[in-house]
């Protein structure tokens, strides 16, 4: 805290002591009160209970002179001498616990009533001093305030309060992340909360994660949209795009509404060569959001001049653009790889004879790769082929979704989808998969058979 920032203590300080002393002074004066009262109560008591005391020894003498001729004269005497003696000291101690009030009657009774001139002159002059002591108090408290108040320097708190130091943007973000992984954890089942995660995911081009929340969120609603288009722009990375281009249709079939759907289909319809149908993307989506057209127009034109790969498909939404300038997994190496002996798999995959001529047309064959060992989680590399069998495949770090290279094992699948709709995943697939493959092995053979 420095010098230009510091808070003046004086005054606070000041005014609490005064605080204090007041208080104190308060309440020395109620104790020190309700003593002497407990004190005169106690004494008034005390002189009670002995001028009761006095009486019964009175009444008991004048009945001894009554009853005389039942005793002797010595026994007469003796009880005589006895109640004589009781009653003398009960009087010497009534005198004693009298003498106080007698003094303070006598004073009273010695000093002359004051004048009722005065008396309205020594009330008058206590009011007159209460007043001043007010009026001092007030003016007291208002240079204290005034002594302590200050312009507001350029760009400090409007409320006076020494201003906070900001965090880092990147801690910043860091604790947004920690809130929304915190809220999914304490709910789970919270659709939202995974997608607001997956919403930052984008924006830091986290596509892993934004693979793993949109995957609980259709785990849990199959049909979200937003979840959808936020799956198919991962597949735009990875390359999928005929994949991601079905996502979006059937996203947009739900919602209307979605706006980055018509931003990611339009990059979608160009990335296939298709760019009328990205034009009638965004005609839908300015009719739809007018307030956006301008916006939306700049975006397919920026499309039209620089295709770029996974380009800046959150335009739309007004955001700063969390893809630009990123590569498709891949991208400048697929040629260079491709037949190379690099780290790679290949083999071939058929059908069980048992649904051989089976099988419906239109499917689709996928073959996924995986860490040796672990079937949860997005692949770390896809590849997508026709369903013509034996199929011929080679999984290399081309195919990587997001570029990294092949572990030394792998667990590879592969899916035959027979509706050819990626967005479902009937249980009666044909499947095939091999658990720890190393990488180089050429002569693998997946053979598809129904669960």
């Amino acid at each position: 805290m420095n010098a230009a920032t510091s808070v003046e203590w004086a005054p606070a300080l000041v005014v609490l002591g005064a605080g204090l002393i007041a208080g104190f002074v308060l309440v020395w004066r109620v104790l020190s009160s309700s003593r002497r009262a407990a004190k005169a109560g106690v004494t008034a008591l005390e002189a009670r209970d002995l001028a009761g005391k006095r009486e019964v020894l009175l009444r008991q003498l004048r009945e001894l002179e009554d009853t005389a001729s039942k005793r002797t004269p010595e026994q007469l005497a003796r009880e005589r001498y006895a109640l004589e003696l009781e009653t003398a000291k009960t009087l010497l101690a009534l005198e004693e616990k009298a003498a106080p009030e007698k003094k303070s009657a006598a004073r009273q009774s010695a000093s002359p009533p004051p004048a009722p001139d005065a008396a309205r002159d020594r009330a008058g002059l206590r009011g007159f001093l209460w007043g001043v002591g007010s009026a001092a108090g007030v003016l007291l408290l208002g240079f204290f305030v005034y002594q302590s108040a200050k312009p507001r320097e350029p760009g400090g708190s409007v409320t006076g309060n020494t201003p906070m130091a900001s965090k880092p943007a990147g801690e910043a973000a860091g604790d947004e992340e920690a809130q929304l992984q915190a809220a999914v954890a304490r709910t789970p089942d919270d659709v939202e909360g995974h997608l607001a995660l997956a919403r930052l995911y984008v924006e830091r081009q986290n596509w892993m994660g934004v693979w793993n929340e949109t995957a609980r969120v259709l785990e849990r609603a199959p049909s979200n949209p937003a979840a959808l288009a936020y799956q198919s722009l991962v597949r735009l990375v990875m390359g999928q795009t005929d994949t991601a281009v079905t996502l979006l249709t059937k996203a947009l079939a739900s919602d209307p509404n979605l706006i980055d759907g018509y931003a990611y289909l339009a990059l979608g319809y160009m990335r296939l060569g298709r760019p009328r149908d990205a034009e009638a993307a965004i005609a839908t989506a300015s009719k739809r959001f007018p307030e956006r057209a301008a916006e939306l127009g700049k975006y397919l034109t920026a499309l039209k001049q620089n295709e770029t790969p996974a380009a800046q498909a959150s335009a739309a939404s007004g955001k700063p653009d969390p893809h630009a300038g990123l590569k498709t997994p891949g991208e400048g190496a697929a040629h260079s790889q491709s037949g190379s002996t690099g780290r790679r798999v290949a083999g071939t995959i058929d059908v069980d004879a048992s649904i051989r001529g089976k099988l419906p047309a239109g499917g689709i064959l996928f073959v996924f790769a995986r860490p040796a060992g672990g079937s949860e989680g997005p692949p770390i590399a896809v590849k997508r082929l026709p369903a013509r069998f034996p199929a011929a495949f080679e999984l290399s770090e081309a195919d990587s979704m997001m570029g990294q290279p092949l572990p030394d094992q792998l667990l590879i699948e592969a899916r035959l989808d027979e509706d050819g709709d990626p967005t479902t995943r009937p249980p009666t697939d044909p499947k095939a998969r091999l658990d720890r493959v190393k990488v180089g092995r050429t002569d693998l053979r997946l053979v598809l058979k129904r669960p």
